[in-house]
């Protein structure tokens, strides 16, 4: 049962429902934003990765847009067109961002399993004053437990980003659509032909 307070809560109904007084194209990016802050609190996982900060940058960048979509940008008659277009570019930067992010997330796991099959060729981590090798480290363990940590934390965190590129390309899109709608309103009509408004 929904609870009475969020029933009256405007912010709720502005949020979670099609405001009448709105354009359908501000009603779109407003339902597309919610998925994307939800996308980009998670993809702020990034910045759990060393040294490899771009998609948690883009996740940040994510979040401050759809913030703008689904707070600051006006409703009805009041709906800015201005707004809309800095929330684009905020949200298209973000999946600029996450595209880089995949690829350089990809990178860091070749690298670092690349790295551990050359020490174990360069006998880095073999001993060389035991002349029976007993304390050679089984390379092929190694790689693979080197691999496969690495994909755990890195192959998760690229799903999420290619899933939230997907969304924030889809959400920049609508963003500039609404914001387009919202000056075509705006404008006075003479015979049916929209003119500009005297300053």
């Amino acid at each position: 049962k929904q609870s009475p307070f969020l029933a009256q809560s405007p912010a709720f109904i502005s949020m979670c429902s099609d405001d009448p007084n709105n354009l359908p194209e501000v009603n779109k990016v407003k339902g597309v934003a919610i998925a994307v802050l939800v996308f980009g609190v998670i993809s702020c996982l990034g910045f759990l990765v060393p040294g490899e900060w771009w998609g948690g940058l883009g996740g940040v960048l994510a979040v401050i847009g759809a913030s703008v979509l689904l707070c600051c940008t006006g409703s009805g008659a009041s709906a800015s067109a201005g707004s809309h277009i800095g929330a684009g570019v905020l949200i298209a930067s973000a999946a600029i961002v996450h595209a880089v992010a995949v690829i350089v997330y990809i990178v860091f796991w070749a690298n670092v399993v690349n790295a551990v099959n050359d020490n174990c060729d360069d006998g880095v981590y073999s001993n060389p004053d035991d002349p029976n090798n007993q304390d050679e480290v089984d390379c092929d363990a190694l790689s693979g437990v080197a691999s496969a940590f690495i994909g755990v934390l890195i192959w998760p965190i690229i799903v999420i980003d290619i899933a939230t590129f997907c969304v924030e390309l889809i959400c920049a899109i609508f963003s500039f659509q609404a914001a387009q709608a919202v000056r075509a309103q705006a404008l006075p009509t003479t015979a049916g032909v929209p003119v500009a408004k005297p300053v």
